[in-house]
């Protein structure tokens, strides 16, 4: 992953938790799901988005993702 953009954080996919927001590119999703793959080491996300489609992500844990910064 190149530099952090501002209002995020570097995290390994493992740390990932339901309720996250993970940003990819521009957009940032919702983490809806979060879930071990059987008989391999990834992990699986499903994502939501702020328009309501969604995406999943499947990743090794050591994988760096950026969560987007939480609002105060």
């Amino acid at each position: 992953m190149g530099a952090i953009m501002p209002g995020t954080k570097d995290k390994k996919l493992k740390t990932v938790r339901n309720g996250d927001r993970l940003r990819i590119g521009d957009e940032v999703f919702r983490v809806s799901s979060v879930e071990p793959q059987d008989d391999s080491p990834n992990i699986r996300l499903e994502l939501q988005g702020h328009d309501g489609g969604s995406v999943t992500l499947i990743g090794l844990p050591k994988t760096r993702v950026a969560l987007a910064a939480k609002a105060s």
